[in-house]
C-alpha cells in the first residue's frame, strides 16, 4: 500500500510539474492558439523608460536572470498581448518580415486603445510572410481560400483551404466537410489590424502552418 501511495504521488507531482511548464510556454504556435481565447493591442510603456526585454519559457522561466533574452522593445512599441499570469504577459511584435514572440513584464505594458472591428472589416487578402489568406462576402456570407507554403532545403511543401466561414464578431473559424481526411480547421482572431490565425496542424503537408499574425 505505501509502495502504492508513493507512485501516486510521484504520478501527481509529475503531472503538477508538466502543467505549470506548459502553462509557461509563450512560442509562436503557444501565442497563436492562445489568442484565439483572446488577443488584445498594447504598447510598451515601461514605468523607468527605456528598453524592456522579452524572456523565454524554459525552465524555470519567465523571471530567471537566464530567461532574458537578447531581443527588446522600446516604449511606444506595439506588441500583441494573449495569455497573461502572475505579471507575465505571453506577447508578439513584428516589423517587417522579422517577428519576435516571449514574455513581457506585463507592468511594461498600456492596452492600446483600438476601435473594435465590424464584420465587415475581415474583407481582404491578408498576409504573413508566404502565407495568404483572403476573405470575400457574398449573399450567402464569408468565405476564405488560403495558401501557405513551407520551404525547406531541398524541398517545399504546400498547404491549402476553401470554403464559408463562419464569423462571430472578431472570431472566425474554417472547417473541412465533416469526414474529410485529414481534416483541416482554422481558427482566425482580429484585433486591431491584424488577424491571428491558428489551425488544427493537417491544413497542409509536413510542417505547412497557418499558424501566425496576418496584415493586409
Amino acid at each position: 500500500m505505501r509502495r502504492l501511495s508513493i507512485s501516486v504521488t510521484f504520478l501527481l507531482t509529475a503531472l503538477a510539474a508538466g502543467a505549470a511548464h506548459a502553462d509557461n510556454r509563450c512560442g509562436y504556435g503557444d501565442f497563436a492558439y492562445a489568442a484565439q481565447d483572446g488577443v488584445a493591442v498594447y504598447n510598451v510603456s515601461p514605468p523607468t523608460g527605456g528598453r524592456t526585454y522579452f524572456q523565454g519559457d524554459g525552465e524555470g522561466c519567465p523571471g530567471a536572470p537566464s530567461c532574458k533574452l537578447k531581443s527588446y522593445l522600446v516604449t511606444q512599441d506595439e506588441v500583441l498581448a494573449s495569455k497573461v499570469g502572475n505579471g507575465w504577459t505571453c506577447a508578439w511584435y513584428g516589423k517587417g518580415d522579422r517577428h519576435t514572440v516571449g514574455w513581457l513584464k506585463t507592468s511594461d505594458l498600456i492596452k492600446s486603445a483600438v476601435a473594435p472591428s465590424g464584420e465587415g472589416d475581415w474583407l481582404g487578402a491578408w498576409r504573413f510572410g508566404d502565407n495568404q489568406i483572403t476573405i470575400t462576402r457574398d449573399k450567402k456570407g464569408f468565405r476564405a481560400e488560403g495558401e501557405a507554403t513551407w520551404k525547406g532545403p531541398a524541398s517545399v511543401h504546400e498547404g491549402a483551404f476553401k470554403g464559408r466561414i463562419e464569423v462571430k464578431g472578431v472570431a472566425a473559424t474554417y472547417a473541412d466537410p465533416e469526414g474529410t481526411e485529414p481534416f483541416c480547421s482554422v481558427d482566425m482572431r482580429r484585433a486591431g489590424r491584424y488577424m491571428v490565425v491558428a489551425d488544427s496542424g493537417s491544413c497542409g503537408g509536413a510542417s505547412v502552418s497557418f499558424d501566425g499574425v496576418y496584415v493586409r
